[in-house]
C-alpha cells in the first residue's frame, strides 16, 4: 500500500465519523451542508448500505435509533454556530472540523476561519470548501496532530484577534497522556493569541441517555437497543477504547480539578439559549421536542480561559526522522522526534515498502519524544505482522514513552 490518503485513513479511522455528521446536516435540511456534501461526491449511508450485505432488522433498528443520532448532530451544530455569531471578534479554530460546512457559513459573514483536522479530512475538504467558497482569503484548513503544538501554532501565526476554539468531538478519542498534551498545546495557543476554548463533548456524553430517554420514550424496544449500544467506556477504535480518560471517566469535580490543574478557568454558558428555533432532527416526533429542550436547560458549553498564575509548559522535541534498514527479515527503525498522527504514516509506509517478509522488528526510541495513539496503532500492526510475535522488540525506551505504553495498554504487545 503506498497511496498515502490510505496511509493516513489506516493510521486515523476515526475521519469516517465525520461523513455521517455531514449527512445528518445535509438531512436536517442545512443548505450549505448539503452543498458541501455534494461537492466532496460522499455516498449517503443508505447507498453504502445497499452495497452491504445487512439483516433487514438492523436496518430497522438503525431507522429507528436515526431521530437520537441526528437529533445531537443538529443540536451540536447549530448551537455552536449561534455561540459563534455572539462573538464576533473572535478568529475561529475549529477543532477538529469534520466535514463540517461551518467554514462556509463563515465565509458568508466574513468570519476568520481555521478548520483543523487529520491530514486524511484536510485533503478533501479543503479543495472542496474552496471550490464552494472560491477565493477566500480568511478561510482556512490545515492538517494537525492536536497532540503536537507546532502544527497547530504553524498555521495560526498570522492571526492578531482573540481565538474561539472550539472542539466537538474529539476528546473522547484521547488516551490520558494525549489528553494531558492537547490541554496543555491548547493553553500555549491562548497565551500567545488571548481568546478561550469552548467543549461540548462532555455534556452530550453525561446526557446523551437522558435525551434518548425522551426521544424514544413511545418505543421501548428501541431504548433498550440503544442502552446496549451506547454503554459508556466500552466502544473501540482501531485497538484504542473510547472515553477512556479521566475527561470522561472522572465525576463532575475531579474533571473540574483536572481543568484547573491544567491551568484553565472554567465558565458554563447554558445551551438550551442557543438551540435552533426547531429541530428538524425531530419532525418525525413532535411530542418529543419540548422534553429535549428541558435536557439542553441542564446541559452547557464548557468555556475554558487560561488561569494568568499558571506558568506555560514548554516542549522542546526533536525534528521527526526515521532511521530505517532491511536485513535477513530483520526490519530496524530508529525514531527521533514524535511519532504523531502527522508523523507515523512514513513508519508505516517504510515498513510496507521493505523488499520481502519481515520476521523481526527491532525499533529504537531512544529519541523518540512521544507517540500518539496513532503511533501506537502502526506500531501494532507491525507487531501483528509477525508470525512470532516475540521477536518485536523497542529498545532504549524512556520512562515518559514506558508510562504512555502503560497507560493505553500497549505495554503488554509492545514491551
Amino acid at each position: 500500500m503506498n497511496n498515502i490518503q490510505e496511509l493516513r485513513e489506516l493510521v486515523n479511522p476515526v475521519f469516517n465519523t465525520a461523513k455521517a455528521c455531514l449527512e445528518f446536516d445535509a438531512n436536517n435540511g442545512d443548505p450549505d451542508s448539503r452543498q458541501l456534501m455534494e461537492t466532496l461526491g460522499f455516498e449517503s449511508m443508505t447507498e453504502q448500505n445497499s452495497k452491504k450485505v445487512v439483516p433487514p432488522e438492523m436496518l430497522a433498528v438503525a431507522r429507528r435509533l436515526t431521530p437520537v443520532f441526528s437529533s445531537y448532530v443538529e443540536s451540536r451544530f447549530h448551537s455552536v454556530n449561534r455561540l459563534l455569531s455572539s462573538m464576533p471578534d473572535r478568529t475561529i479554530v475549529d477543532l477538529p472540523c469534520g466535514y463540517t460546512a461551518r467554514g462556509i457559513k463563515m465565509a458568508h459573514t466574513g468570519r476568520t476561519y481555521y478548520g483543523f483536522d487529520l491530514p486524511a479530512v484536510i485533503d478533501t475538504i479543503a479543495p472542496a470548501a474552496a471550490k464552494i467558497n472560491g477565493v477566500n482569503e480568511a478561510i482556512h484548513y490545515a492538517a494537525v496532530d492536536a497532540t503536537n503544538y507546532e502544527t497547530m501554532e504553524a498555521p495560526l501565526s498570522g492571526s492578531s484577534a482573540p481565538l474561539l476554539i472550539t472542539t466537538e468531538g474529539l476528546l473522547m478519542y484521547l488516551t490520558q497522556p494525549e489528553l494531558e498534551e492537547v490541554f496543555g498545546n491548547v493553553r500555549r495557543l491562548l497565551q500567545k493569541h488571548g481568546g478561550s476554548w469552548v467543549l461540548v463533548d462532555r455534556t452530550y456524553y453525561i446526557n446523551e441517555q437522558r435525551i434518548a430517554d425522551v426521544i424514544l420514550r413511545d418505543d421501548p424496544q428501541a431504548l433498550g437497543m440503544f442502552k446496549a449500544i451506547s454503554a459508556k467506556g466500552a466502544g473501540t477504535m482501531a485497538d484504542i477504547k473510547t472515553y477512556n480518560n479521566e475527561f470522561f471517566q472522572g465525576n463532575d469535580e475531579e474533571v473540574r480539578a483536572f481543568i484547573q490543574r491544567m491551568g484553565f478557568e472554567l465558565h458554563e454558558i447554558c445551551m438550551a439559549e442557543y438551540l435552533p428555533d426547531r429541530l428538524v432532527s425531530l419532525e418525525l416526533l413532535p411530542q418529543a421536542e419540548p422534553g429535549v429542550r428541558e435536557v439542553f436547560k441542564t446541559m452547557f458549553f464548557w468555556e475554558l480561559t487560561v488561569r494568568e498564575d499558571e506558568s506555560s509548559k514548554t516542549n522542546a522535541n526533536l525534528p521527526f526522522t526515521i532511521e530505517s534498514s532491511f536485513e535477513g527479515g530483520l526490519f530496524t527503525a530508529a525514531i527521533q522526534g514524535r511519532m504523531d498522527t502527522i508523523t507515523a504514516p512514513e513508519l508505516l509506509q517504510r515498513f510496507q515498502e521493505i523488499p520481502g517478509r519481515a520476521t523481526a522488528i527491532e525499533i529504537d526510541v531512544k529519541n523518540m519524544a512521544y507517540v500518539s495513539s496513532a503511533g501506537l496503532r502502526v506500531l501494532l500492526m507491525m507487531y501483528k505482522s509477525l508470525e512470532d510475535k516475540s521477536r518485536f522488540k523497542m529498545v532504549n525506551v524512556s520512562d515518559e514513552v514506558r508510562e504512555i505504553l502503560e497507560v493505553t495498554g500497549f505495554d503488554q504487545f509492545l514491551l
